[in-house]
């Protein structure tokens, strides 16, 4: 079965940047600057960002900057990689794995999804994703449906990654 990076990065836009529905976007504040990369890492540390396109789904970003990913639609295949943050810009880098004959396949995204964070003049948060024009406030987690603390799809990932072998 080959797995297409599309499905992972669909589903980590769709749900960071849909888990708020009552938000929407906005053009980026004035007066900001790039949050400072620790704050983000804290963020985002340590939680599962879950996509509504997999049912489930989602990516976890733990401890040691190791990013794991799941999706239902691919039920066979797994996602390892790393997170990093650089300028409060945090970036995922995942390698997607799967059954193919014998052995097990693998294939690097071909690009790396990135969210750019902000801070503006009052301290809020906002980020966007890739570049793509539109800010949205950062939300704490508890208050975004799109995220969850703790690793949300740890029994899966971790039978596909024994199963798999990585």
């Amino acid at each position: 079965m080959y797995f297409r990076k599309s499905i992972y990065l669909v589903g980590f836009v769709a749900a960071t940047t849909f888990g708020a529905t009552t938000l929407h976007a906005d053009p980026k504040p004035k007066n900001t600057k790039a949050t400072d990369s620790q704050t983000v890492a804290n963020f985002y540390a340590g939680t599962s960002r879950l996509w509504k396109s997999c049912k489930p789904g989602g990516v976890y970003l733990g401890g040691g900057w190791e990013a794991q990913a799941y999706c239902k639609r691919k039920s066979e295949s797994v996602s390892v990689g790393k997170w990093s943050v650089k300028r409060g810009v945090l970036c995922i880098d995942l390698v997607h794995y799967w059954q193919q004959g014998d052995g097990v396949g693998s294939k690097p995204n071909d690009d790396r999804e990135c969210i750019a964070h902000i801070t503006d003049a009052d301290g809020q948060i906002w980020r966007s994703w890739n570049d793509d024009g539109d800010w949205w406030r950062l939300q704490a987690v508890k208050d975004d449906k799109g995220a969850a603390k703790g690793f949300k799809l740890k029994s899966k990932v971790t039978r596909l990654r024994k199963k798999l072998g990585v």
